[in-house]
């Protein structure tokens, strides 16, 4: 009876191993290319799993672009193309240049050498003064003044601003230049003089043209050509006596005598604008010179015999 239950045990242990060898091994060489999702091929090896690979391998990867390169495309904005200039325009740009103004750190020389005609009138120290009382070369007191006080900037020598009491200009003491708004105050005097440049040279052009525009015969003036008969360039010519005295009594306030570089007699000439009539003309080329740069400048002048009438633009014809 033992003999016979251990013949079972054995015949049912070789059953299990024939199965268990059968399933992973021999059933797929048996069935051939059928399989279930379940039998895990993808980790076998041999000519399927090559076969796989080479597949895979011969199609190419799908590449997507960031999601924003739609958006960046869709929000680039058009591009329109630049119009022509045209000759009036060129001339304009010629005859009214935009100024070359220097750079503010050149005029002040990194601040080591301010010139004196470009300090503010008042400057603010940030924390009370305290000015001494000196009568006779003795100290007698102090007298201290709030930092919402305005003072008078005198010279800067390195860091150290001599400042003075504008209620008593005998009054003076050197402070640190970096207490008080000197700097801060010269840099926006500059930054509104290139403004008011820039701004002034755009004005200029366009009032100008629209000019010209009106009057094709004003282009000539925007050229530069006179009659070569009655121009005269002669700084010594009698004619210009007239001209250099008005310039010399200050009748232009925006330009000084000394900054004329060339005259020129025009002859009788009929004009519109602030003085309609008919004078004799002499046109005046200046070189303005500021601390920020030079500056140059057309004016005409309008003369009865030997009187000065007044000054206008040669071109808008607007008194100047």
């Amino acid at each position: 009876m033992k003999g016979f239950f251990l013949t079972i045990l054995i015949l049912g242990g070789l059953a299990a191993a024939g199965y268990f060898l059968w399933d992973p091994y021999l059933k797929p060489m048996i069935e051939g290319d059928k399989f279930s999702m379940s039998d895990n091929s993808a980790i076998g090896t041999g000519e399927a799993s090559e076969a796989s690979d080479s597949s895979s391998a011969q199609k190419p990867a799908m590449t997507t672009k960031p999601a924003g390169d739609s958006s960046t495309i869709a929000s680039r904005p058009k591009v329109t193309p630049t119009k022509p200039k045209s000759e009036v325009d060129l001339l304009l740009e010629k005859r009214y240049p935009m100024p070359e103004i220097k750079p503010l750190m050149e005029i002040v020389n990194n601040w080591a050498n301010v010139p004196l005609n470009a300090f503010p009138p008042e400057v603010f120290c940030s924390e009370p003064v305290a000015f001494e009382l000196v009568v006779n070369g003795q100290v007698l007191g102090s007298s201290n003044v709030g930092s919402g006080t305005p003072l008078k900037p005198l010279g800067l020598i390195g860091n150290q601003l001599q400042i003075a009491n504008v209620s008593n200009p005998n009054q003076s003491k050197q402070v640190d230049v970096d207490k008080t708004d000197f700097k801060q105050r010269i840099t926006m005097r500059y930054d509104n003089f290139v403004k008011m440049k820039t701004s002034e040279i755009e004005n200029m052009r366009a009032k100008v043209k629209q000019v010209v525009e009106a009057d094709p015969g004003k282009l000539a003036l925007l050229k530069g050509e006179r009659p070569p008969a009655v121009a005269a360039s002669s700084a010594s010519d009698p004619r210009f006596g007239p001209v250099k005295r008005s310039l010399i009594n200050g009748d232009v306030a925006s330009v000084k005598a000394e900054e004329a570089q060339s005259f020129a007699w025009n002859g009788s000439e009929t004009v519109g604008g602030a003085y309609p009539g008919t004078y004799d003309t002499v046109t005046v080329n200046f070189v303005v010179e500021t601390i920020f740069g030079n500056f140059p400048v057309e004016y005409k002048a309008l003369l009865k015999g030997s009187q000065i009438v007044g000054w206008i633009d040669p071109i808008t014809e607007d008194r100047v």
